[in-house]
């Protein structure tokens, strides 16, 4: 079979991720000077630190070539290793992946998969679900890049203060942002983002990521998966998967909190909805 490797950015749901066989390799973060990864980082601490006002303190990297090695000798069979990476407009996890493949013995195809959190989360359980059904790495990789080149991940913000200190915002916007109650909504596609229009409050946030889902409705001929993701809020992340029930059956579905990396950049007050629709004929 072939083997399926994703660094951390990916957000997928404990139970699906412990039957996929995907091995995951942590993204590198260093809170109060502690370098840690992922896998043995609770959200929390990221969380608390930021409520503590301690953000300006957390320092976020790739992982290692090294630990992209490491994972692709453990996900080897024999038959090839289909990497995939969070955009690499966002992180240099893509470089240290192909580094790696170039450093393994093994086939290893690497795949840029142009997104991040819940969407990426989605590529890699595609593609997965090809590899355990038999596929050829060509087919892993056909299936990874037809997801990528389908899936969205609308997110929206409400406390802007942490895009400002991680430098993705400008300080002068988050404070005007924060003081009219502006929660940034934006959409991220094909490794494009776009901003949506704003919404004035936490209701009117949430209902603008399902607009954007029900703006997309496929009319048969397709399979639709969706996760949708959380900081603080599960029960706004669950919200989001019941409107979207509401307008389709999906194939695929889970609630994933965001890893601590995302929450480290974009703040504790963030909630994403991820989906694509995978043909069938």
């Amino acid at each position: 079979m072939i083997g399926v490797v994703t660094d951390s950015a990916a957000s997928i749901a404990a139970h699906l991720l412990d039957g996929s066989a995907i091995v995951t390799v942590p993204m590198q973060l260093e809170v109060d000077g502690r370098p840690v990864g992922e896998a043995g980082l609770d959200v929390d601490e990221v969380v608390d630190a930021l409520i503590a006002g301690r953000g300006a303190e957390l320092h976020t990297s790739a992982p290692s070539p090294g630990a992209f090695l490491e994972a692709i000798e453990q996900a080897d069979q024999g038959e090839g290793v289909v990497v995939l990476t969070v955009s690499s407009k966002m992180s240099s996890s893509y470089e240290a992946a192909v580094l790696a493949a170039r450093m393994s013995g093994a086939q290893v195809q690497v795949v840029d998969t142009g997104t991040a959190a819940g969407a990426q989360g989605l590529v890699a359980l595609a593609a997965a679900a090809e590899a355990r059904s038999g596929g050829s790495l060509e087919a892993v990789v056909k299936q990874a890049n037809t997801a990528s080149n389908r899936v969205r991940l609308v997110g929206a913000v409400g406390d802007l203060r942490q895009l400002a200190r991680s430098g993705r915002l400008p300080s002068s916007v988050a404070k005007l942002g924060n003081a009219f109650g502006l929660h940034p909504v934006f959409l991220y596609k094909r490794a494009q983002v776009r901003v949506l229009r704003p919404a004035r409050s936490e209701a009117a946030a949430r209902e603008a990521l399902v607009s954007a889902f029900r703006s997309t409705l496929e009319k048969g001929g397709h399979r639709l998966h969706v996760a949708a993701n959380y900081a603080t809020d599960l029960a706004g992340a669950e919200w989001l998967l019941e409107e979207v029930a509401e307008h389709a059956e999906p194939a695929t579905s889970y609630v994933a909190r965001f890893g601590p990396v995302m929450v480290a950049h974009t703040g504790t007050d963030i909630l994403g909805l991820s989906w694509w629709w995978e043909p069938t004929c």
